[in-house]
């Protein structure tokens, strides 16, 4: 099996020196070019760190997916434990709206579709643990909560980001 990448070796030859004191040693820097696969690699890698946080919903679903792949394999009967931790989602929602009740209904929706989505995707992990996370309608709502995932994140940092003031528009 050939390697992935080729590696370069180039030869720097120095003249020989005279054995003088005055004279500075002569060093010869010769630049390894790289191949057209590991610029690719490192453009790529460049990419991914650079936007290394949008990664971070796609990463979360891929290993609850694995999770509870793994989970059905070794043990399906601990599907309980999700839906104990899916209604801790409903349960911070009656909580949050007694103790600080919103008034303004941006709040009041925020605090709603994160229960709602807490919800789910406990729901979904437990049915997946329980029937396999591949089985019946279970990929399609392990996307939709992936989905979900990305607009969220993508929403809160439009909502960080600064909007520009009427100095900066003029």
């Amino acid at each position: 099996m050939a390697p992935w990448f080729e590696r370069d070796i180039t030869t720097v030859r120095i003249p020989k020196q005279s054995r003088g004191g005055r004279h500075t040693p002569l060093v010869i820097v010769v630049p390894e070019h790289r191949t057209w696969k590991q610029r690719a690699a490192a453009a790529i890698g460049r990419a991914a760190w650079k936007r290394r946080r949008a990664f971070l919903p796609s990463l979360l679903a891929l290993f609850a997916l694995l999770g509870t792949a793994i989970l059905h394999g070794t043990s399906p009967a601990i599907w309980p434990l999700p839906v104990l931790a899916a209604l801790v989602g409903p349960a911070w929602l009656i909580w949050a709206e007694k103790q600080r009740p919103a008034c303004a209904t941006r709040v009041r929706a925020w605090r709603y579709a994160l229960a709602a989505a807490w919800l789910t995707a406990g729901a979904w992990a437990a049915a997946a643990i329980a029937y396999g996370p591949l089985s019946g309608p279970l990929p399609l709502l392990w996307l939709a909560l992936t989905i979900t995932g990305h607009a969220v994140r993508r929403h809160l940092h439009n909502a960080r980001s600064p909007e520009p003031t009427s100095k900066e528009t003029a």
